[in-house]
């Protein structure tokens, strides 16, 4: 009996999520994707800014973000810390797969936008 090496294998990616979507083709085509920067190693020089990164995600757990974004724990983007399994994908590429998402408690939540706020308006002298 032959295991996959990869799939016994585990790692966690610390970055910036920009955008975290998902897509639903049909029952059987459903899933989504978080994507996210991190500075640019330098390593490859076709590369201006930040590396992306797109994570493998389950469907479901673009709904538990959701959550967690309309009750203020999170606001995107934000710095996270993914917890991913890897997995074999075509051309012998790693894939990465979501398990679980944090936001990383020394960043403070980022302020709602879309809502006003009562500010007293200071007038320059």
């Amino acid at each position: 009996m032959q295991t996959n090496f990869l799939s016994e294998m585990q790692t966690i990616v610390t970055g910036q999520v920009e955008s975290v979507t998902r897509y639903d083709i049909d029952a059987d085509n459903r899933g989504g994707s978080i994507w996210v920067s991190k500075p640019s190693s330098g390593k490859n020089p076709n590369v201006l800014g930040q590396d992306l990164i797109k994570i493998k995600m389950p469907y479901a757990m673009f709904d538990q973000l959701k959550q967690k974004q309309d009750s203020g724990e999170v606001q995107f983007p934000c710095m996270m810390e993914i917890l991913c399994d890897i997995d074999m994908g075509g051309a012998n590429r790693a894939v990465l797969t979501a398990v679980s998402v944090k936001r990383l408690v020394n960043e403070p939540p980022k302020p709602d936008l879309g809502k006003t706020e009562n500010k007293p308006s200071v007038k320059p002298q």
